[in-house]
């Protein structure tokens, strides 16, 4: 059986408001070197691997990313020339995703800043003595929180 931590709320406060200020930092650095968010990526990839597969419906399910907000972004993609839907024969509502040769290429190159960005936090030397949790730890417990939070609101 798993071993649970004792959190106190202060330290695990902190430690989620250092972790959101980072990862906001992160994302704000990743779109200025590759001109895109980290969602927009997200949706390069995944189009990537299934090529003529996806809709905008299905990236939002699979990725946890609202529907509007993978509207958006497929939209964006779409007017830079990175993405293009086709129609499939059969049902004009259904317009599966397929990159460009642009796209191809961004995602190519968005997936080297991720694999530098790994590189270098594979080399940062760790301090444990600062905070009990990591960061795996801390996105677990995150995850329990918003899901006990769901069921509490689908109760009600």
């Amino acid at each position: 059986m798993a071993e649970s931590k004792t959190v106190h709320a202060e330290s695990f406060f902190e430690a989620y408001m250092a972790l959101k200020r980072e990862l906001e930092k992160s994302a704000t650095r990743f779109q200025r070197m590759t001109g895109i968010s980290v969602d927009q990526f997200a949706i390069l990839h995944q189009i990537l691997e299934q090529p003529g597969k996806l809709t905008s419906a299905t990236v939002a399910d699979s990725r946890g990313i609202s529907r509007a907000a993978v509207s958006r972004g497929i939209s964006q993609l779409i007017r830079r020339g990175y993405v293009v839907q086709s129609y499939e024969s059969t049902d004009r509502r259904v317009r599966p995703l397929s990159l460009t040769a642009s796209g191809e290429q961004l995602e190519i190159d968005c997936y080297k800043v991720l694999q530098s960005a790994t590189k270098l936090m594979s080399d940062v030397a760790l301090n444990d003595s600062g905070s009990p949790l990591t960061m795996g730890q801390l996105t677990q417990m995150l995850a329990a929180v918003t899901a006990r939070g769901a069921a509490d609101t689908q109760q009600k």
